[in-house]
């Protein structure tokens, strides 16, 4: 599954690194990549991805990382 969200807070490289740090310490999510860019963030992961779990880590990382949802495939 990919689930696509934007995070509009992201503003420079650490930001970047902070997401894939959080990413990185669940299970269900093979790959994360962040589009600086764009603010986009695309999450590949299994289907036991438990997202709103995935989300309160993100946004507890402060209050510029709100996590909006684009689409989930």
């Amino acid at each position: 599954m990919h689930t696509t969200v934007s995070i509009p807070g992201m503003h420079c490289a650490s930001c970047a690194a902070l997401v894939k740090d959080v990413s990185s310490e669940f299970a269900e999510i093979k790959n994360t990549d962040v589009n600086m860019d764009t603010k986009i963030v695309t999450v590949d992961h299994d289907e036991r991805l438990d997202m709103q779990k995935w989300t309160q880590e993100i946004e507890s990382l402060g209050e510029t990382y709100k996590v909006i949802p684009v689409s989930s495939v």
